[in-house]
């Protein structure tokens, strides 16, 4: 069995840890049955990641086979990394959905959509990269002590992302601890009504409207200062035609937003990526659309 996980961005701009968004962009996994459990990977992370159960993929999938009660894990993935690590991608969220995706399919589907979202993000700590990663879409999440909130939006059909991906990694952890504990009220309510209106905007269809409500007083200003360049790309990006440009998930990768078909995201790509460079950061850059699937079985 095939099984094909997106990629995520997180916050969306003004949305800290509420948004999240699926993107074209995928990791594959074949699973098996397997006397001992293991993995084996190519891609990122093939010269370092541990083939055993150490492996974040088989820690997913041990905990359905133990919340399933379904004795050893008796598992084998072989695991195809395209989304790059700790750039600001979903790449552990895309690894834990993957193996308890897997584990749960091999299993004949013993735990809910709602279960296997709630280990994930037992897992992962906070859920908007591993709730679009599951269910695809644009997502809206909402924690209330152990309970958790969900609603989906499909973004419209024209909506395009432009990744520009640097050559180096920021650990979510120094992100956060980067922020602060307090904020202004002011911000606080700018935040709170840019967010409302981008949720409404993007489900009517409104995308420059979206675009205006990127903007963010949370977490980017920030977190701008781990980034060379970072508010340097974003204003290449929107010089170009983008409806706006913001931090994907903690970073450092930047992800703009457009409507103008792959001519347009290929003129702005070219200019973040030269805006990049004049801070003498390499970055890769990848064209995608909103993922509207989520994890799926991809072949059998």
């Amino acid at each position: 069995m095939k099984i094909r996980i997106p990629a995520t961005t997180a916050n969306v701009g003004c949305g800290y840890d509420t948004f999240g968004m699926a993107l074209s962009y995928y990791n594959h996994i074949e699973c098996a049955e397997a006397d001992v459990p293991c993995v084996h990977i190519s891609g990122y992370g093939e010269q370092y990641l541990p083939r055993d159960e150490r492996n974040l993929m088989l820690r997913a999938a041990k905990a359905v086979y133990d919340t399933a009660g379904r004795g050893p894990l008796k598992l084998s993935l072989t695991v195809r990394n395209n989304i790059p690590l700790s750039r600001g991608m979903g790449s552990s969220s895309a690894a834990i959905v993957g193996g308890l995706y897997s584990a749960n399919q091999m299993l004949g589907q013993p735990l809910t959509t709602e279960k296997l979202l709630e280990i994930a993000t037992e897992m992962e700590g906070h859920p908007d990269n591993v709730a679009p990663a599951l269910l695809g879409g644009f997502l809206i999440i909402v924690r209330e002590r152990k309970e958790q909130r969900v609603k989906r939006i499909e973004p419209p059909v024209s909506l395009m992302a432009v990744l520009a991906v640097p050559d180096f990694s920021v650990s979510t952890a120094r992100a956060r601890a980067i922020l602060p504990r307090m904020v202004p009220l002011t911000d606080a309510v700018y935040n709170v009504s840019h967010a409302a209106m981008l949720a409404v905007c993007l489900a009517d269809g409104d995308l420059p409207g979206f675009g205006d409500m990127l903007k963010d007083r949370l977490h980017q200003p920030y977190r701008f200062g781990l980034i060379p360049g970072a508010k340097d790309v974003a204003a290449a990006a929107v010089s170009k035609g983008a409806l706006g440009c913001v931090i994907s998930g903690s970073g450092p990768t930047m992800i703009a937003f457009c409507s103008g078909g792959k001519e347009l995201c290929t003129e702005i790509g070219h200019a973040m990526r030269q805006a990049f460079a004049a801070h003498r950061v390499e970055a890769q850059i990848i064209n995608v659309a909103p993922d509207n699937r989520g994890t799926h079985i991809e072949k059998e």
